[in-house]
């Protein structure tokens, strides 16, 4: 548990300087960390994992949940902060925008290529969207820190990696094709 706190200090020192560029950046963070949404995929992560009790060392019940807890509110910290840090220098919009309409493959293909290439802030077309790729990609190797000797390897850092980005897909496919409050 210590090594969690450690992170996150260090992530919070890395946050401030991504949120001091620009007011909306400090809001962005907040909305990325602590809003309905983050804190929705934060709960069904430590759930998900809690129900195939993973990883085993941690055990089940409410330590093992509240480690889970932890370990998926760590790396929803990591991937925020670098994800704004990064975000400002390739000008990456990093704000989901639905299609709306249109078939189901042509909104499920917006979802999915909207995750990876994203609109530029700066109008001027589209980008990679690196600071998304890269801050789950910093999530998972930063997260191998605080988890069992087992799980802190290189590759099961990418595994998350993955995870992290397909989850991302996934909250965009529900946000997607959930009706709208009209």
């Amino acid at each position: 548990m210590r090594k969690l706190i450690v992170a996150m200090c260090g992530v919070s020192l890395m946050a401030v300087p991504a949120c001091a560029q620009d007011p909306d950046h400090f809001r962005d963070f907040r909305d990325k960390l602590i809003w309905q949404g983050p804190l929705m995929k934060t709960a069904f992560s430590a759930l998900f994992n809690e129900a195939i009790n993973s990883p085993t060392e941690w055990g089940r019940g409410i330590d093992g949940f509240a480690k889970r807890a932890g370990n998926s509110f760590g790396q929803r910290a990591v991937k925020a902060t670098v994800e704004l840090g990064l975000s400002p220098l390739t000008h990456e919009d990093l704000h989901f925008r639905r299609l709306g309409e249109g078939s189901v493959w042509a909104r499920v293909k917006h979802v999915m290529l909207g995750t990876f290439w994203v609109r530029r802030d700066d109008g001027q077309g589209h980008t990679l969207a690196a600071g998304r790729i890269t801050g789950a990609f910093a999530a998972g190797q930063m997260s191998r820190i605080w988890m069992p000797a087992r799980l802190a390897n290189f590759g099961a850092g990418v595994r998350t990696s993955g995870g992290t980005l397909g989850l991302d897909v996934g909250t965009d496919l529900f946000r997607e094709f959930w009706p709208r409050k009209r």
